[in-house]
C-alpha cells in the first residue's frame, strides 16, 4: 500500500514540475524569440544604409562614364531608396496646398531630379571616406535613425551623418538625411519657401527652377545645388 502511495506522490511530483517547467520554458522561447526578433529589426535599417551607401558611392567614384550616366545610376539608386514622394511634399510645405494638380504633378516630376543634384553633390564630399555606423535607433512605429560617422583620409574628425528611414510594408525608405545635426529636408523646405515668397508669392518660380536644374542634368552637365 505504502508503495502504491509513494507511486502515485512521485507521479504528482512529476505532473508538478512538468506544470512548473512549462512556463518556465515557454516563457524563456518568448524572451529569445523577442530578442532574435529585435535584433534583426535593428539589423535591417543598418543593412539597408551600408547597401545604399556602399552603391552611391560606387555609382560617384565610377571613372569613365559620363555625367549623364552617372546620374541615370544614381536616379535609380534614389528612386528605390528615398521615399521622394513623400519628402518632397514635406519640402514644398504649405505650399503644396496652394498648387494646382498641374503643378503638383511637375513639381514631383522635376523633384527627383533635384533631390539627386542635391544629394549627389553633399555625398561626393564624402566618397573617399571611410564609414561605421555607430547606432541604429527606433523612432517611431515605422520609423528608425541610423547614426553613421565619416572619416576622410585628410580629415582626422569624423563627420555625423544621420539617416532618417520610414517603414513602407516591408520596404525602408530614407525620408531624410541630417549632416553635423543639419536636416537636409529642413533645409530644403527653407530654401523653396524663400524662392517662392521672392516671387509673390508665385510657386511656378520654384517649378522653373527646378526645370532648369532638370534640363542641365539631361544634358549631362554635373550639377550641384547650394543648401
Amino acid at each position: 500500500m505504502r508503495a502504491v502511495n509513494d507511486d502515485l506522490m512521485d507521479t504528482n511530483m512529476n505532473c508538478i514540475m512538468r506544470n512548473i517547467r512549462l512556463p518556465f520554458w515557454a516563457g524563456l522561447l518568448a524572451i529569445t524569440m523577442f530578442l532574435h526578433a529585435t535584433a534583426q529589426a535593428a539589423a535591417a535599417p543598418s543593412a539597408f544604409v551600408t547597401e545604399l551607401t556602399n552603391n552611391a558611392f560606387a555609382a560617384l567614384r565610377a571613372k569613365d562614364i559620363s555625367e549623364a550616366e552617372r546620374f541615370s545610376r544614381f536616379r535609380e539608386l534614389l528612386s528605390e531608396g528615398v521615399d521622394l514622394q513623400r519628402v518632397g511634399r514635406f519640402v514644398l510645405g504649405p505650399n503644396w496646398r496652394r498648387a494646382n494638380p498641374e503643378q503638383q504633378a511637375e513639381y514631383q516630376a522635376l523633384f527627383s531630379d533635384y533631390v539627386i543634384a542635391a544629394y549627389a553633390g553633399r555625398l561626393k564630399d564624402y566618397t573617399e571616406s571611410k564609414y561605421t555606423i555607430s547606432k541604429t535607433l527606433r523612432t517611431g512605429e515605422n520609423e528608425y535613425i541610423v547614426k553613421t560617422l565619416f572619416v576622410h583620409p585628410k580629415n582626422p574628425e569624423p563627420v555625423h551623418v544621420d539617416w532618417r528611414l520610414r517603414e513602407e510594408g516591408e520596404a525602408l525608405k530614407v525620408i531624410d538625411l541630417t549632416i553635423e545635426g543639419i536636416s537636409m529636408a529642413l533645409t530644403q523646405r527653407s530654401e523653396f519657401s524663400a524662392i517662392i515668397q521672392q516671387n509673390n508669392g508665385d510657386i511656378g518660380a520654384l517649378i522653373e527652377r527646378l526645370r532648369n536644374i532638370s534640363a542641365d542634368i539631361n544634358a549631362g552637365k554635373e550639377v550641384t545645388v547650394s543648401q
